[in-house]
């Protein structure tokens, strides 16, 4: 591990949505009770459409029949340091800090750098040049999307590899608590400011304040200027008086957060295999990375791993058998997040304060109720079940394919009434 989080200066304040492939995983480690003692319960979303008042013009429930379905605001710090010391509990593990990963041999040897300088060195553990080296088993590469252990299985397999930034970024900025209390009124929930080609959002912590997070072109788009495009004090005031003027009265710092806080990219990665052999393989973002439209990067990373311990209990410990078929099996479902999150990020910055969109969700949830296992809303399947997430989008299709029918048999039904209540009036003006 390159950081002891436990020392590190380094603190990244972005909270995590956490939902239930998630908890399936932390459960089955024993971990989803202590968990739940720092999370938030988020129940839906809160629409803030107008630009006048701080009350929200709508909430949206993630699930009308079931308001026990909701996602969590946990903190990235508590949970990493949490998962860390369970960790560093275990018998049979050995923790190792300030080792940064510089290359994986054919032979599976892992290489590190012990002096910070980032450059390889071959001596076997001569720890006085700066040298460590091990060869496991087993090579899990859950190092990120800018994986190292990724670029090794790039040079020793055939190996199709992509990544993509979107042009949009995100800026993180707080609105702090008020008077000890939330300063947004409904805090059991997640916070859209929707503004079309871009957003706000803002999620609950368990100190009472709010890590809000714009999204938006990182370069100046249709008059409106980039987040990398404002730097100066003033520039910084009129771009949130002109889109954000209801939240600026609980943003007091909001000057200084846009100054500190980094301007930040989004990208996605997609590779195939994520394997080498029964040697080496990627879970998380360093397989899939994606942007955070849908808060499943948490999640499905947890589930990678739930999901590898479901392969290695099947295949009774068989790393031969069990590694390619993971890879194999996982993959899919991989690539059909990062398409779900990308087109989530135009349903909440667009469609969320649409009058169609709400009747569409409104229609969703009768179905839901009177067909509970037969038809289930998207934004359902992905976040409440652990239905793979490339069977959601074929599900999904099928879905919009006869809500679409029905809305145009609904529309010829209606067109037809009125033409004959149209007829009848006529004819009884006669």
């Amino acid at each position: 591990m390159k950081d002891d989080l436990h020392r590190s200066n380094i603190k990244r304040s972005i909270n995590l949505a956490l939902s239930h492939r998630g908890r399936s995983a932390l459960k089955k480690i024993g971990l989803e009770a202590e968990v739940m003692k720092f999370a938030v319960p988020m129940r839906g979303r809160a629409i803030h459409t107008s630009k006048v008042s701080l009350e929200a013009d709508a909430f949206q429930p993630y699930d009308e029949n079931d308001p026990s379905n909701c996602i969590y605001s946990v903190s990235r710090e508590r949970l990493n340091n949490l998962l860390l010391e369970r960790l560093e509990a275990q018998a049979n593990v050995t923790v190792l800090f300030n080792r940064s990963l510089t290359h994986i041999d054919r032979k599976g040897v892992a290489h590190f750098d012990t002096t910070g300088s980032g450059e390889s060195v071959n001596t076997y553990n001569d720890y006085r040049k700066g040298a460590y080296q091990i060869q496991p088993r087993l090579i899990v590469g859950a190092d990120g999307a800018y994986s190292v252990v990724r670029e090794s299985l790039l040079r020793l397999n055939l190996t199709n590899f992509k990544r993509k930034y979107i042009t949009h970024g995100y800026k993180e900025l707080t609105i702090p608590p008020r008077d000890g209390k939330f300063a947004l009124k409904n805090h059991n929930a997640l916070h859209i400011w929707p503004r079309g080609s871009f957003m706000m959002i803002a999620l609950p912590n368990p100190d009472k304040s709010f890590t809000a997070t714009i999204f938006a072109p990182l370069h100046t788009e249709e008059g409106v200027p980039g987040l990398k495009d404002i730097n100066s004090a003033e520039e910084i005031k009129n771009y949130m008086k002109t889109h954000f003027p209801d939240v600026l009265p609980v943003m007091p710092d909001y000057v200084n957060d846009f100054k500190q806080n980094p301007t930040s990219p989004l990208v996605t990665v997609e590779v195939s295999p994520w394997n080498y052999k029964d040697k080496i393989v990627l879970l998380g973002d360093s397989a899939h990375a994606m942007v955070p439209f849908y808060g499943q990067g948490m999640n499905a990373a947890f589930e990678d791993c739930l999901f590898l311990d479901e392969v290695l209990g099947s295949c009774g410990g068989n790393l031969e058998k069990a590694i390619p078929q993971f890879a194999t099996e996982r993959a899919p479902a991989g690539r059909g997040i990062a398409e779900l999150s990308m087109g989530n990020y135009l349903e909440m910055r667009h469609h969320t304060g649409s009058t169609l969109f709400l009747l569409r969700k409104k229609l969703e949830g009768v179905l839901n109720y009177a067909f509970p296992t037969w038809w289930i809303p998207l934004y359902k399947m992905v976040t409440f079940t652990r239905i793979p997430y490339h069977l959601v989008i074929e599900k999904e299709k099928q879905q919009a394919a006869i809500l679409d029918k029905t809305a145009k048999v609904m529309g010829i039904l209606s067109a037809g009434a009125c033409l004959f209540m149209a007829r009848t009036l006529i004819r009884s003006s006669l």
